[in-house]
C-alpha cells in the first residue's frame, strides 16, 4: 500500500508550481491547504484532512485536474475537447504511478 509521502512525491512537481496548495502533516493525517488570494498573506484558506493516502492522492489528483485547466485557458475560454485529452494523458500518467505502487 502506498504512503502519505509516496502520494505527495507523485504530485511534488504539481505541488512546487501550484503556489496557492500546501499539503501539510498533521496528527489525523495530512491537510491539503489552499490559499485564495494574492500577495505573501492570503486572503483566507480552506483545508481538507486527508485520512487516508487515497484520498490524499484523489483530491490532489482534482486538484491537479483544475490546475491544468486553468492553465491551459488562462480562465478565458472553455475547455476544449483538445485540452481534455491532454490533461486525461497527464493526469493518467499520475494514475498508474499510483496503481504501481500499490501494486507491490
Amino acid at each position: 500500500m502506498m504512503s502519505f509521502e509516496q502520494v505527495i512525491d507523485i504530485f511534488g512537481d504539481y505541488l512546487a508550481l501550484d503556489t496557492e496548495m500546501e499539503v501539510c502533516k498533521s496528527r489525523y493525517g495530512y491537510i491539503r491547504v489552499e490559499f485564495h488570494g494574492t500577495g505573501e498573506l492570503p486572503g483566507y484558506c480552506s483545508g481538507m484532512v486527508c485520512r487516508t493516502p487515497k484520498e490524499l492522492f484523489d483530491l490532489l489528483l482534482s486538484d491537479y485536474e483544475s490546475y491544468l485547466e486553468i492553465q491551459r485557458t488562462k480562465g478565458r475560454r472553455d475547455v476544449t475537447e483538445e485540452d481534455k485529452n491532454e490533461i486525461a494523458a497527464l493526469c493518467q500518467s499520475r494514475l498508474e504511478k499510483w496503481e504501481k505502487g500499490n501494486a507491490r
